[in-house]
């Protein structure tokens, strides 16, 4: 005969399971939970109060949602590079005439989605309506260009000043070696993927870095658009449609934020203990032939969670819920138990749910863009009806641009950050907003100059307008004041979102444009009439053709025939941590160099892709049977240099050496994108234009 397990009982399956003694248990559970008024043995466990994780974290302890990015709130494909630029819109007329053949549209079939994330209280998420294979890429180019940011906490950023602290990537790779300390915006999977530590299920692949896009002796809008082509990101395991798309930050990410919201969320290792414990509880129970219920599950689950808070969470909070995930382990024997319990925490979301609630992310993809200079710009993957949300925008905050200036060592203003290009703003308006999907992809043209980005008699085809109904969290924004907006933003809150929709039919093919504003284009004209272009005296080749023609000189060559100024060798290292004393050392300089056999050390899939690699010096070279081989310096560390010989001509290549990229030209085009005045919050403008313009004065003084 089943009966109900009294609580000395569930004690003793405590001590079964956590190794606690008795006395302890019944201690530890007197601090959680008390006997029921009706005398039935259900024990309820204190409301503990838990910090809110920002969105885009799991968090099994919360179900409250109060919107917002998801992802970091932490991918994306090929070389995109985008650019805020005018000129001449030259390929309209042949673009119209494509148009006008254009015979019964078909609504573009969307591979992603926004919608509301499946984590409970983690704001928006990316979902896939198609199955994709494992190693296959979620979309087969990288949607947005990756954006460097240099020195930002060197040149007085605090990390209260924005909200971005969360959605910054470390800028290991291809933009490494801009700058000092360089981090980078990833836009759309780089920002809106949320992650899970147990159900991450892609990762990003870097994608080319292309600085012939832009001749720095020709163009005066070099250096005005990043040419990072971003991130591509590709399947770990087979990802079903209606799954949503879970990145993997590091657990070091929750880890660094102790003391938060992050003690809370379950570690991957947490879930094999909570499947350890549901199985000794589900066999103790059968044993005991103990029938279970309600008040016994929150018993285990309470007393589970005094020793073990992250452990406690997992397990299942009612009788029902565990027996039906007892008969799915039983009917998914293939499926480890730890699976299901990590599935459990999330909320699973249909295709129809998908498509009714969610927003497509891949109307455009990027291209090189129309317009003279601009880099990549947006282009239509299908027939985009008019009044379609072709992008929507959720947004961080930088409580005041000026933060964005770059300074030197006498503390004097040499220029801005790149991510000022990227972001929206108004004149009179310290506060910048910056967009975290595809919407930064769009260029600018308008019928207000000829030449200056114009777009002939129709105008943009598009246009920027606050989030619709999509996003709740915005129009309560736009109720705030200035200092509101900016206290949220100290306190790592977004809630500001806005959409890109398009203002005509737009065809498959056609570039979608937008209005930068009319201060934005008085800028770019005075930019062009005062554009010189640096002198050319040889030093600088782009480092793109400079890996593409393979030309890797030893230090020996380089005295005869040096390199250009702007660019330095990286090999492809990883440490395989033998201990230094195990390996041969020879002092020099007070650096230790270890040599090592480097044949093994093959960058598969090309340079471009790799996260592990460092500058490096070619001692020599030599012709093994039919290939060239190499004798490298690895500069490991300040104390630690490797020396590999055998080394493979294939992990050798080119990057650009710090601050002599194009980004950091003196004079390159800066300024934000305009959000129109008829829609922006006058209680956010505090500058008058002359006040604006005197500033500026002064700084340059």
């Amino acid at each position: 005969m089943k009966k109900d397990l009294p609580f000395l009982a569930v004690c003793n399956v405590l001590f079964l399971l956590t190794g606690t003694a008795i006395g302890e248990v019944t201690q530890l559970s007197e601090s959680v939970c008390h006997q029921s008024g009706e005398n039935n043995g259900e024990c309820q466990a204190d409301n503990r109060s838990t910090p809110d994780p920002p969105h885009g974290v799991l968090n099994t302890s919360s179900t409250s949602s109060s919107g917002g990015v998801g992802g970091n709130d932490i991918i994306s494909t090929t070389n995109t590079e985008v650019m805020k630029n005018a000129s001449s819109h030259d390929k309209t007329s042949s673009i119209e005439a494509t148009v006008e053949d254009f015979v019964a549209p078909e609504p573009y079939r969307c591979n992603i989605y926004m919608a509301p994330s499946s984590i409970p209280g983690a704001g928006f998420g990316i979902f896939t309506v198609r199955d994709i294979a494992k190693g296959e890429k979620i979309l087969p180019y990288a949607d947005a260009p990756s954006i460097p940011l240099c020195d930002e906490y060197v040149n007085g950023m605090e990390e209260t000043d924005w909200n971005h602290v969360d959605y910054l990537w470390s800028g290991k790779g291809l933009a490494e070696y801009e700058c000092e300390s360089v981090s980078e915006s990833v836009v759309t999977f780089g920002a809106l993927c949320n992650f899970h530590t147990y159900l991450a299920n892609v990762h990003p692949v870097n994608e080319v870095y292309d600085d012939t896009l832009s001749n720095r002796f020709t163009s005066p809008m070099a250096g005005s658009f990043s040419y990072h082509g971003g991130h591509t990101f590709e399947a770990t395991q087979a990802i079903k449609a209606g799954d949503e798309i879970f990145a993997d930050y590091g657990e070091t990410w929750l880890d660094n934020r102790e003391g938060t919201f992050a003690d809370f969320v379950p570690r991957e290792d947490d879930f094999r203990k909570a499947a350890s414990l549901f199985n000794k509880i589900h066999r103790e129970t059968f044993e005991n032939k103990v029938h279970l219920t309600d008040a016994i599950m929150k018993t285990y689950k309470a007393i589970a969670s005094t020793m073990d808070v992250r452990v406690g969470s997992i397990l299942p909070d009612t009788a029902t819920k565990f027996k039906s995930l007892s008969k799915e382990q039983y009917r998914s024997r293939n499926r480890p138990l730890k699976t299901l319990l990590a599935e459990n925490t999330i909320e699973k979301r249909n295709l129809e749910w998908i498509q009714e609630n969610g927003i497509c992310l891949d109307l455009v993809r990027p291209g090189k863009s129309t317009i003279p200079h601009a880099g990549q710009g947006a282009f239509a993957q299908g027939y985009i009806a008019k009044d379609t949300i072709i992008s929507p925008g959720p947004l961080l905050n930088i409580k005041d641009r000026n933060l964005l200036k770059l300074y030197n060592s006498d503390d004097e203003v040499v220029g801005e950050q790149l991510l000022l290009n990227y972001c929206f703003g108004h004149v009179k308006s310290p506060l910048l907003l910056c967009p975290q999907t595809n919407m930064i992809l769009m260029n600018h043209c308008s019928i207000r100059k000829p030449g200056q980005g114009h777009c002939g008699e129709k105008g943009p085809n598009a246009k920027v307008r606050w989030g619709t109904s999509w996003d709740p969290d915005t129009p309560e924004w736009l109720k705030l004041s200035l200092e509101e907006v900016v206290e949220r933003t100290e306190n790592q809150r977004r809630g500001l979102s806005l959409e890109v929709v398009a203002t005509r039919d737009i065809h498959p093919g056609e570039e979608v444009l937008i209005d930068y504003g009319e201060n934005w284009e008085n800028a770019l004209e005075e930019h062009l009439n005062e554009w010189e272009p640096p002198e050319d005296d040889g030093t600088y080749v782009p480092v793109r053709t400079l890996i593409n023609n393979n030309d890797f000189r030893t230090l020996e060559e380089l005295e005869e025939n040096p390199y250009p100024e702007n660019a330095i060798n990286v090999c492809y290292f990883q440490n395989d941590g033998y201990e230094d004393e195990e390996i041969e050392e020879i002092e020099e300089d007070e650096i230790v160099q270890i040599e090592k056999d480097g044949s093994k050390f093959i960058a598969e899939g090309g340079m471009d892709i790799q996260d592990y690699v460092y500058e490096c010096d070619i001692l020599e070279k030599y012709l093994d049977t039919d290939k060239t081989v190499y004798t490298v310096r690895v500069l490991y560390s300040d104390e630690k240099h490797f020396i590999l010989t055998d080394y493979p001509e294939e992990s050798i290549a080119f990057r650009m050496k710090s601050y002599k990229s194009d980004t950091f030209l003196s004079g390159a085009f800066r300024h934000f994108i305009e959000i129109d005045d008829d829609i922006f919050p006058n209680q956010w403008k505090i500058y008058t234009l002359e006040e604006e313009e005197e500033e500026e004065e002064e700084e340059e003084k």
